[in-house]
């Protein structure tokens, strides 16, 4: 039970990565917000390391991780960001809805995050794989307490 809400938190995470490498794929501006993005989420992953007491070993597979995931996320965003939106942009200003179009543009992003999760589970499995039980429960109690500060969205009622 545990073991599966680390790895729900995990993949929360990795979904916030990639949400914010989608954001921060806008064309002019995509550099500076990809080092922004990842900036401020090695802040936050050095911030919990801290807070398990990662030693250098667990910090140097956490890093590497950080680094492939992030690697992952760069090449998906410059070889498609882009694309994408003039081709989404194109078919809802059609005069006529090309719904197949629609479906085939949806069903390359959902490839994308598919394509992706190959590269992303492996390195949850490793950061999980060096972490004691102890460490995971206290990152489990942390995703806990964010989730719940966060209720409703930044911390807002329901």
């Amino acid at each position: 039970m545990m073991k599966s809400r680390v790895l729900i938190g995990a993949g929360l995470l990795t979904l916030v990565l990639a949400g914010g490498a989608a954001f921060a794929a806008k064309e002019g501006v995509r550099h500076h917000r990809m080092k922004f993005m990842k900036h401020m989420v090695s802040a936050r992953i050095e911030d919990l390391e801290d807070e398990i007491d990662a030693t250098p070993q667990q910090r140097a597979v956490i890093e590497q991780s950080k680094s492939n995931v992030f690697a992952a996320l760069e090449a998906k965003q410059a070889a498609k960001a882009q694309d994408q939106r003039g081709q989404l942009v194109a078919l809802l200003t059609a005069d006529k809805l090309d719904q197949s179009a629609l479906y085939a543009l949806v069903t390359s992003k959902t490839q994308d995050i598919q394509d992706l999760a190959k590269v992303v589970v492996p390195e949850i499995q490793k950061v999980h794989d060096v972490l004691t039980p102890a460490q995971r429960q206290t990152l489990a109690a942390k995703a806990a307490q964010m989730h719940e500060h966060h209720r409703g969205g930044f911390g807002g009622p329901e």
